[in-house]
């Protein structure tokens, strides 16, 4: 007997001895009565069932990505946790501020400033220190943020390149950006920055002649950005370089003051210095004397000479005789220049 029919025989025997004892005998409905194979016929509804929770949790994840790029594309952060990174802020003048601060005053901020999240919790300004500036004046404690994800050079150069594009950025601004980025890059050339830049290589090179002016007028542009423009920086360089340094800052002075313009700056600055002209003499006085009193008052300056006597008879009659030594003296002149000539 094989093993097969042994087991099936102790089954029927099994069978037996519980009707006997008047047990009923189960019903084969088909349905597996152990664990194996439960947990066999379970199988493919639990791989449906891993099926949906992985949709769940790929919409879930889905979500989250779109919360984020929401939160990302408008959070409001607290202006105290906004921080200020050196370099990155455009020059604006008071008046172009003050214009600013009026107009967010009564009206919606349209543009959000853009902030880079750092591992303190605090944020990077990127771009938009001024609609801060205003905001924490105007009392206000919130801001929208764009929220860049970046590091640090992508984040500085992100600023600088935001503010490159915009019509209002002044040329000694675009200098300051080009400056950080030559130092952060030794060896970039001009055109490589003009590559990069977008600008024309000639246009690189007259903005980085700010390097060549005079402290004094650089001071000055630091104060008012918008003051010279690339051409005339070039051009004042230029001065500079040929030994005209007070001429450039005594020119520069004078535009600031609203004298002249910028061309006639330039002009100005690169005209030659007047010839010195030679001091005149002054005029000589002396006293003839006869005795106490004074008989005559001689005058001289330069080639100019006056006698003035006490009395008109007494320069009546000294008038021939003087007369007479004059004739005498160009006669005398005279003959000794025929000689020459002869």
């Amino acid at each position: 007997m094989s093993l097969r029919e042994k087991l099936a025989a102790k089954n029927a025997a099994i069978a037996a001895a519980s009707n006997a004892n008047g047990v009923s005998a189960r019903v084969d409905d088909g349905i597996p009565k152990t664990a194996p194979g439960r947990l066999l016929e379970a199988m493919p509804m639990l791989a449906a069932k891993d099926r949906q929770v992985a949709e769940l949790q790929t919409q879930n994840a889905e979500l989250r990505e779109q919360l984020e790029k929401a939160a990302r594309a408008g959070a409001e952060i607290a202006l105290s946790l906004l921080v200020e990174i050196p370099g990155r802020r455009r020059k604006l003048s008071k008046e172009a501020y003050v214009a600013l601060r009026e107009n967010l005053r009564h009206n919606k901020l349209i543009h959000p400033v853009v902030a880079r999240r750092s591992d303190d919790g605090t944020y990077e300004i990127i771009s938009g220190h001024h609609r801060i500036d205003a905001y924490r004046e105007l009392g206000r404690e919130h801001i929208r943020a764009v929220i860049m994800d970046s590091s640090d050079e992508e984040a500085t150069d992100g600023a600088f390149n935001v503010n490159l594009i915009q019509s209002g950025l002044t040329d000694y601004e675009k200098y300051l950006g080009f400056r950080i980025r030559l130092e952060r890059t030794p060896g970039m050339t001009q055109v490589q920055l003009a590559e990069q830049t977008g600008i024309s290589t000639a246009l690189v090179s007259y903005i980085l002649a700010f390097d060549q002016l005079p402290p004094d007028v650089l001071s000055m542009v630091e104060e008012r950005p918008d003051l010279l423009g690339a051409t005339a920086v070039a051009a004042l360089a230029g001065f500079t370089k040929a030994g005209k340094s007070e001429q450039v800052v005594g020119a520069v002075k004078k535009l600031i003051a609203g004298e002249v313009d910028q061309g006639q700056a330039v002009k100005l600055a690169g005209a030659e210095p007047p010839k010195q002209k030679k001091g005149s003499a002054p005029p000589v006085m002396e006293k003839i004397r006869a005795g106490k009193a004074t008989y005559c008052e001689i005058r001289r300056a330069r080639n100019v000479f006056r006698l003035e006597f006490k009395s008109e008879e007494e320069a009546e009659r000294l008038h021939a005789a003087i007369r007479r030594l004059l004739e005498e003296e160009a006669n005398a002149i005279k003959f000794q220049s025929e000689n020459e000539n002869a």
